[in-house]
């Protein structure tokens, strides 16, 4: 009995993580007509949750274009966490899946700007 209340619990520990940050709220990016990227200016200093839909093997980058430093928490797609790569202002990720990914940001001051691309 102890067996099975323990397997039944591993098998849903996974699914309450992945459900407590689905219900985390997300601010959604746009892009505006014919442009590959969108933006955000605002408070990050806490973190925020960024959500935009992707199609496979897009290139997402997430750039600092203001004068505070900017980190990023984490990406995620229908698949689970995206691998990056950092640069001096900027990350880039590779989707895999088609579907909203969620951005996790932080910055070091109550205003920054960032940019989301993807190519």
């Amino acid at each position: 009995m102890k067996n099975l209340l323990l397997m039944a619990a591993l098998a849903t520990a996974p699914l309450m993580v992945a459900s407590a940050q689905a219900a985390e709220p997300s601010t959604k990016i746009t892009f505006v007509k014919d442009s590959y990227c969108g933006s955000f200016t605002g408070n990050i200093k806490n973190g925020k949750v960024f959500r935009l839909w992707l199609m496979p093997d897009q290139n997402l980058v997430i750039r600092n274009v203001g004068d505070d430093q900017v980190s990023v928490a984490y990406v995620s797609g229908p698949n689970g966490r995206l691998d990056g790569d950092r640069y001096e202002n900027e990350n880039s990720f590779f989707t895999q899946r088609k579907g909203n990914h969620y951005m996790k940001v932080y910055g070091n001051s109550s205003h920054s700007s960032v940019e989301f691309c993807a190519y």
